[in-house]
């Protein structure tokens, strides 16, 4: 071999050296590849996570939930979600889910059922992605397996709960009662009266409360019928009422509460969540003025104060209001007062009274009462429907300032009563006087009846003693002789 030939198949010292520097820089030059990573929450969709005593994230079969899946980096990759029940049977509704978005088409599905996955809600920027997904209601309850996976990879593995929804609930109700204006618009609601329907939720779902009504349907709603009542809290609901212009009236309104838990999956097991517990209450709408008490007896409406004021031996005056669609006859009776007059248009009405009615107006009388006793009296309107022929009466208290200060009541009963019971024994006392005094004046007429008899006896019989005396004397005498006579005769006889 030629020294050319040698020195060209010579290899230079410094190469290999050289060729080392190169591949051992670039190993540290390189960009530093690292494994994807992700967090995950879970949750019902607007609820807030819930987890049980091991911190296991709660997933709730037959509603909506939210899975946030976020990435530690981008990925151009599509992104798996599964949701198993160890040992349970693939591909069941009861133990297995499976939901994908598949990053090529930019599609979310549910390839096991189709039917479990909300692709409107879910959304992806590329590294956190939302699925909105769920479980029948009849999954089995359990420890569930739950992983994701990017691009075929598991990055995260973990152990969730899945537990049965539980319907448990109650409803109540107050009893609305709504006045407005006659002959106006109004919009009202029952917050100012603090009067609402409640529903309280002591299950695992989100509850919301619906209503209906039996009339008015298009003039009664609820204020907030977007507030959900969440699991273990209860929620308040008002109701609002919208009226045109109306005469006054007297509307009773029948209403029924219910509730509806919030996204549920419309799927095979959604019927067990359908509630059937109802609420009734009632509404009562008043169309009358303001600080009116409103009564109605048929088509007739009438109003009045429910209590006025007036200082003793002053006359208070008030307004009523009546309407109607037939004629009435009123009268008007005063307790505890007097009536000084029912006024129309400035003529006082002779009693009773015969009024002509009509819908469209109100006709309004002045009342004035004289307040002649202390205490409280009663003025009474006693109405008599000419054209159906019903009857009924309403009352206005008439409390009166001052005066004489009357008996409590109970002392006036008491006050009765001993006062009777005086009186009875007064009338027992002089009747036994009387009865005494009688008897003593018989017996001492008696007495004197036996004194005089005694007497009189006595004189008898002192006369009659001494006859008897005389005539025993004689008698005496008498005896001797006859028998010294008949023995001497006898004698001389027998000689």
């Amino acid at each position: 071999m030629g020294p050319d030939a040698a020195k060209g198949s010579r290899v230079h010292p410094g190469l290999p050296l050289l060729s080392l520097f190169l591949i051992v820089g670039s190993s540290f030059l390189a960009p530093t590849v690292q494994a994807t990573t992700a967090t995950v929450t879970i949750r019902m969709l607007g609820e807030a996570p819930t987890a049980n005593a091991n911190g296991q994230p709660i997933w709730i079969a037959g509603i909506w939930h939210e899975v946030f899946a976020n990435l530690s980096a981008p990925t151009s990759g599509s992104v798996e979600i599964a949701a198993f029940l160890p040992g349970g049977q693939p591909k069941t509704i009861g133990a297995d889910y499976d939901w994908l978005y598949d990053a090529p088409n930019a599609s979310w599905t549910d390839p096991y059922y189709g039917t479990f996955l909300r692709s409107d809600l879910s959304a992806t920027d590329g590294q956190h992605f939302d699925f909105i997904i769920g479980l029948d209601a009849e999954a089995i309850p359990g420890l569930w397996t739950f992983r994701v996976a990017v691009g075929g990879s598991t990055i995260l593995t973990e152990t969730v709960e899945v537990q049965a929804p539980l319907l448990s609930y109650g409803l109540s109700a107050a009893d609305f009662t709504f006045q407005v204006e006659p002959y106006a618009s109004a919009e009202v609601t029952s917050q100012a009266s603090n009067q609402y329907l409640r529903a309280s939720n002591d299950g695992n779902v989100p509850l919301r409360m619906r209503v209906s009504f039996d009339v008015l349907q298009t003039h009664l709603s609820l204020v907030n019928p977007s507030d959900i009542a969440h699991p273990q809290t209860d929620s308040r609901y008002y109701v609002r009422l919208v009226m045109d212009p109306s005469p006054p009236e007297v509307v009773d309104v029948n209403g029924l509460s219910q509730v509806s838990v919030v996204n549920v999956i419309p799927s095979s097991g959604s019927t067990q969540l359908v509630p059937t517990v109802e609420q009734p209450f009632v509404l009562h709408v008043l169309v009358g003025r303001s600080g009116y008490a409103v009564r109605a007896i048929g088509n007739v409406v009438f109003q009045t104060l429910d209590s006025v004021s007036v200082d003793y031996g002053a006359i208070v005056t008030w307004q009523v209001y009546l309407t109607g669609g037939q004629n009435v006859s009123l009268d008007v009776v005063a307790s505890g007062g007097r009536l000084v007059g029912v006024v129309s248009s400035g003529t006082r009405l002779a009693l009773p009274a015969t009024l002509v009615l009509s819908p469209e107006s109100e006709y309004p009388l002045t009342i004035q009462v004289e307040a002649t006793m202390a205490g409280t009296g009663t003025v009474t309107f006693s109405l008599h429907l000419l054209g159906t022929g019903d009857s009924r009466t309403f009352t206005t208290s008439v409390r009166v300032n001052g005066g004489p200060t009357p008996l409590p009541s109970a002392v006036s009963y008491l006050w009765i009563v001993g006062s009777a019971l005086a009186a009875a024994v007064f009338i027992l006392m002089s009747l036994s006087q009387w009865r005494h005094r009688g008897r003593r004046e018989k017996a001492r007429t008696a007495s004197e009846k036996r004194g005089k008899k005694g007497y009189n006896s006595r004189r008898r019989a002192r006369v009659q003693g001494s006859r008897k005396d005389a005539n025993r004397s004689r008698e005496i005498h008498g005896t001797n002789g006859g028998s010294g006579s008949r023995k001497s005769k006898g004698a001389r006889e027998s000689r």
